[in-house]
């Protein structure tokens, strides 16, 4: 074959950069590259092999000439194993080979049929052998080393582009993965809010505002129905804030806690504390967290103890974090029985709702739960410690 001048070089590789750039996925760019190697190098046939997942062989992914009938067809796709035949050597080697006469190459696969001479180069990306570009001819000798330069400049010009489409879908896929995890944050909001907002709730809190009116308490009543329409409206605002500020999520607690204590009397002793309040005035924390955790535990505990429950909460502020400790007393001796109330099913877990703020922001939300002496009582206590950052 007569040598290809330089101007035809130059030519051909710009033909393949510019014919590539504008695709968008590995299979046109493929098909694209074995349609320009037998149009433009006048090859027989050309067929572009990559590495498959499990990095063990080389599978047919493009061809043109006789094994590709129609369309983006291959007739009878063919796998090798890396290190074996021309295209598995090349492909362990990371190094091109020209074989000018295959009846001599021991090695040699014949894929549709025999042919004599082959050449095949490695497609390198991040210096791996991602696939190989192989051509075969019926005459012999018919490769040069010209043919291999230029299959060398064609992969390279490939592994740049099959490059860009692998970051644009890495960062496609992970904006994707994003979204769905905000998408499902949102709904454990929502899902948060509604359960505070849920019919059990609701229906108890107008019972024992209807109790305090049948039996003519009056002050109780009133006191019932204020602290019950601040924290609903409190939930609702919500919705649309991604921080808080500590100061209102205690504010909240305690509201939350004296509607439980009207309802079930002095039996239900609560504390609600915070140190460095004073002197960190502004410090935020995430929404939501609070009020899910504190109405987890209180379900959780609760109807195993008739309301004869105490409950301690205590924040601690810096400039850096908040700590927030709770302690309850552990009534939930048996899970299984613990877990009966459908109510308490359909909260949200606080756990679950920390787990994705730290995956879609890098809160860094720590969480711990323990067991410990309860503070002035004998028995045991459930302690959560959760560490915020403070959003400030």
């Amino acid at each position: 074959m007569q040598p290809i001048h330089s101007k035809e070089i130059e030519e051909i590789l710009v033909h393949f950069s510019t014919s590539m750039f504008s695709m968008n996925s590995e299979e046109e760019v493929l098909w694209d590259m074995v349609r320009n190697c037998i149009s433009i190098l006048g090859f027989e046939d050309a067929v572009v092999y990559l590495v498959d997942e499990s990095g063990e062989y080389l599978v047919q992914k493009a061809a043109f000439g006789p094994k590709n009938p129609e369309g983006n067809q291959i007739l009878n796709v063919l796998k090798i194993k890396i290190g074996k035949g021309v295209t598995g050597r090349v492909a362990e080697s990371g190094l091109p080979m020209l074989v000018s006469d295959t009846r001599n190459d021991p090695e040699y696969i014949e894929d549709d049929q025999l042919r004599l001479s082959e050449i095949a180069v490695p497609i390198m990306l991040d210096g791996k052998v991602i696939g190989v570009i192989d051509s075969e001819n019926s005459e012999i000798g018919f490769f040069s080393d010209q043919h291999v330069r230029i299959l060398l400049s064609v992969a390279s010009i490939y592994a740049g582009q099959i490059a860009r489409i692998r970051a644009e879908k890495k960062v496609k896929a992970e904006q994707f993965e994003r979204w769905k995890i905000q998408q499902k944050a949102t709904q454990l909001k929502i899902e948060a809010i509604s359960a505070q907002l849920s019919p059990h709730f609701v229906f108890n809190s107008l019972n024992a505002i209807q109790h305090f009116i049948l039996t003519e308490d009056k002050k109780s009543s009133l006191r019932f129905l204020g602290i019950f329409g601040k924290l609903l409206r409190y939930f609702l605002m919500q919705l649309d804030k991604e921080s808080v500020l500590v100061s209102e999520e205690i504010q909240m607690t305690d509201w939350y806690l004296q509607l439980q204590r009207l309802r079930y009397g002095e039996k239900l002793r609560y504390e609600v504390l915070s140190h460095g309040l004073k002197t960190h005035p502004s410090a935020k924390i995430p929404s939501i967290i609070v009020q899910s955790l504190i109405e987890n535990l209180l379900e959780e505990q609760i109807h195993l103890s008739d309301g004869d429950l105490g409950i301690r909460i205590v924040f601690f502020i810096t400039r850096e974090k908040i700590d927030l400790k709770v302690m309850i007393n552990n009534k939930a001796k048996n899970q299984e029985k613990a877990n009966h109330s459908d109510y308490l099913k359909s909260i949200t877990p606080w756990e679950d709702y920390i787990k994705l703020l730290n995956e879609i922001r890098p809160f860094e939300i720590k969480s711990d739960v323990g067991m410990e002496f309860c503070p002035d009582e004998g028995e045991e206590c459930k302690a959560v410690l959760i560490q915020f950052p403070n959003l400030a």
